[in-house]
């Protein structure tokens, strides 16, 4: 979620950020009626398959970071100095919001550990990793960087579309624990990678269409393997970030977004939000779980229809959006800052 200065953003990476944050805050509300009854084989109904849209988001952010940050000379200064930020951050926000403002609005559990509360917003530390790796890539000699991001491609991306076609065909093959991994989210490396390859390369908008199909299709045939094997609904979302189906997905609405220009009607409201995106990261979990809190106890969520949950996150990431604005223009601004 990390920017540029205003005078040289790229309105693409604007647009790209605020439809990724958009679909995080759409995601979060898990409100839509799976029509899934145990031992039935599953087949996704339409509104998961909207949702499965979704495995967009978090790998859409790691390659707009990838775009701006790789290729750009690091130090191990600006490194260590990026990556205590971030956990700072982290660790300062889930005191504030998630053991402050949440746990007294809805008496949820707390975090007890360090890793309890880091992890709460682990897309903050996941994006440390990168930061560490790329690094690591940059000062080593270019084919350790290679091993690396093939490695890693190869335990999460490849590893994970083998065993969802092994348990396709046999639902009750046992799945070992790494079978369907991420690699402590390591995958966002590749990513990142991803994103500075495509950063110059122009692929039609067509071509785009056609990898994205093909990734929502994968992504459906990984959300019916894991779910007949296991008898219970996979989230297909989160769970699907470093698979085959999540990365088409990515790569095809980056390839169709990037070059948009900065010429039609709301393009100042995406813009904040863009430029806000980490502060709608920050934010908008108080503001799902609240309203979501609600809705389960006065409707009935398994009928709830799709179009009112994404106007309401649509509400959602705009308020944070503006509230994160607000904020940037204090001091308090080196707490949203990725």
């Amino acid at each position: 979620m990390s920017s540029v200065q205003t005078s040289k953003r790229i309105f693409g990476y604007d647009l790209i950020k605020a439809l990724a944050m958009f679909m995080v805050v759409f995601y979060h509300f898990l409100m839509l009626d799976f029509s899934y009854q145990p031992g039935e084989f599953y087949i996704p109904n339409f509104n998961k398959v909207i949702q499965l849209i979704c495995a967009a988001s978090v790998p859409l952010f790691f390659m707009v970071n990838g775009t701006l940050t790789i290729n750009n000379k690091i130090t191990l200064n600006k490194v260590v100095n990026k990556v205590a930020r971030l956990f700072l951050i982290a660790i300062f926000w889930t005191l504030v919001l998630r053991c402050g403002v949440i746990g007294f609005l809805l008496g949820s559990d707390q975090p007890h550990t360090i890793y309890g509360f880091i992890n709460y917003y682990w897309f903050l530390i996941s994006l440390a990793y990168v930061y560490i790796l790329n690094y690591l890539i940059q000062i080593l000699p270019k084919w350790c960087g290679y091993l690396l991001v093939a490695a890693i491609f190869c335990v999460t991306f490849l590893n994970n579309f083998i065993w969802d076609i092994i348990i396709f065909v046999n639902p009750d093959h046992v799945l070992p624990k790494w079978g369907h991994t991420g690699l402590f989210t390591l995958y966002g490396l590749v990513y990142s990678r991803i994103g500075a390859y495509l950063k110059n390369k122009n692929l039609s908008t067509p071509i785009c269409i056609l990898i994205f199909l093909l990734g929502l299709a994968l992504n459906i045939f990984t959300t019916i393997s894991m779910t007949n094997h296991d008898g219970a609904v996979y989230d297909g979302v989160s769970g699907s970030l470093p698979t085959f189906g999540a990365m088409f997905l990515s790569i095809g609405l980056f390839g169709m977004l990037k070059d948009v220009k900065d010429n039609f009607w709301p393009s100042q409201l995406i813009k904040t939000v863009g430029i806000n995106s980490g502060g709608v990261y920050i934010f908008h979990l108080v503001f799902v779980l609240v309203i979501r809190d609600q809705m389960i106890a006065t409707f009935d969520q398994r009928t709830f229809p799709i179009y009112v949950i994404l106007l309401i996150a649509l509400g959602v990431t705009i308020l944070c959006a503006y509230i994160s604005e607000g904020i940037s223009r204090t001091p308090a601004k080196v707490l949203l800052k990725l």
